[in-house]
């Protein structure tokens, strides 16, 4: 696997997830429907899977890299 996830990239997807999985699986007042706290909180721990594997698949599919490449 080659990472093509940046790290600014990262950084905001760590941020995110941890919001998401907070709403989904640990805040229940905030939503009242268990499928979408469960679904949101799924979004959020397999966005920051993405995250910490800095590989995303969906970025190979569109045929994005948010890597910063080496100028010489």
């Amino acid at each position: 696997m080659k990472i093509n996830v940046g790290r600014l990239d990262q950084v905001l997807r760590v941020g995110i997830s941890l919001i998401l999985i907070y709403v989904g699986f640990i805040d229940s007042s905030l939503i009242e429907d268990s499928l979408s706290s469960n679904i949101i909180g799924t979004i959020g721990a397999l966005n920051l899977i993405v995250a910490l594997s800095r590989f995303c698949p969906l970025y190979v599919i569109a045929g994005i890299n948010t890597c910063q490449t080496d100028k010489k």
